[in-house]
């Protein structure tokens, strides 16, 4: 098949550190084309996703993570580009939501989907119980023709209705990750500091518990004053340990020898990457019971799922008896990169089929 992969242009192909969508599409991307599919991948400026069956086309002059007043007109670009090769492809793949596809056109809202004459599927990666979007996906037929993909059972169950949709869960992959049985003695905080990801209650956690928190975090420009005046006095470098942004081979170090990585998240996370990562590497997860935890954490087993602050420290203390076999054997089946690129290439192929 001839396929279109489009990226969203925040952030590189593949990307330099923090960008977990941007690492789904680049393992997806490569696993397409080792079997033979002819991947074309429309994404940001500054990406250097490259291979055989791989064609890169870059549709902004640079990642727009940065530039966010210019990021809707980039991707209104990258659409419009999408649509003029689309004829060209089998099928086309788009990781938006239907919602980033309406523009207003000369006074007029219109969804680029509708000029889309060969067959689409979508995947969500963000959330999905907001109110307004909700009722525009319900109310507009037009949509209901398009395969909707989500990346965990919680993620879909607002949107229900759509009458084409899977999901498929986002995958890591794994040979990659070294499982360490022997930790250390620290908690671990990786992804972005943000209030929805739970970095004030991460470090509630270190100070009851009294164990230092080491924390592996990007932080975007339009959370930066809240850095400064709510995490920044917080980090004394002995109980709470600020390191930056990590690249792979560095998460890695902090994943593996983590006593357990923390998750206290207060929004309905889609999937979670860094679980499944920190998993991989044989470490427990203790989180919140918030968006796909459930689906991820297997209480008891692989990590704790709790409800506040207080249950979480409590259950720091119970995760010596969680073994790194567990960990990692509860992630192989479920997220591997061949069983993603599986059930992927299987609705490519559906949707190939109507054209």
């Amino acid at each position: 098949m001839k396929i279109a992969i489009v990226a969203q242009v925040m952030i590189p192909i593949p990307p330099k550190k923090y960008g977990g969508i941007e690492l789904i599409v680049d393992e997806l991307v490569h696993g397409l084309a080792e079997r033979g599919h002819e991947v074309t991948v429309f994404c940001s400026g500054g990406s250097t996703i490259s291979g055989h069956n791989i064609i890169r086309i870059e549709t902004s002059p640079y990642p727009t993570r940065e530039h966010p007043a210019e990021n809707r007109e980039w991707e209104r670009a990258q659409l419009l580009e999408v649509l003029n090769h689309q004829h060209n492809f089998d099928a086309v793949h788009l990781n938006y939501e239907p919602i980033i596809c309406r523009f207003d056109v000369n006074g007029k809202i219109v969804n680029l989907l509708d000029f889309f004459e060969v067959p689409v599927a979508l995947t969500f990666h963000n959330i999905t119980n907001i109110a307004e979007n909700i009722a525009y996906y319900k109310n507009t037929p037009s949509l209901h023709h398009h395969t909707m993909i989500f990346v965990s059972e919680n993620q879909r169950l607002p949107v229900s209705f759509f009458p084409n949709s899977k999901v498929i869960y986002n995958a890591l992959p794994i040979e990659k990750f070294p499982v360490e049985s022997k930790k250390e003695n620290y908690l671990l905080f990786l992804g972005r500091i943000t209030p929805v990801k739970g970095i004030l209650e991460a470090i509630a956690v270190s100070q009851k518990t009294n164990i230092p928190l080491v924390i592996v975090a990007k932080i975007d420009s339009v959370d930066k004053e809240f850095y400064e005046k709510e995490v920044k006095d917080k980090i004394d470098g002995k109980l709470i340990r600020y390191m930056g942004e990590a690249d792979f081979a560095g998460k890695i170090e902090y994943y593996k020898k983590a006593k357990c990585l923390l998750f206290p998240i207060l929004w309905e996370e889609p999937f979670g990457l860094v679980m499944a990562e920190a998993l991989t590497c044989g470490t427990p997860v203790v989180a919140f019971r918030r968006g796909s935890v459930p689906e991820i954490v297997q209480d008891g087993v692989n990590g704790f799922i709790v409800d506040d602050v207080d249950q979480m420290a409590e259950a720091v203390g119970k995760v010596g008896t969680i073994s790194a076999d567990k960990c990692r054997k509860s992630v192989e089946s479920r997220f591997s990169v061949k069983k993603m690129v599986d059930e992927y290439e299987s609705v490519f192929e559906k949707i190939a089929r109507r054209k």
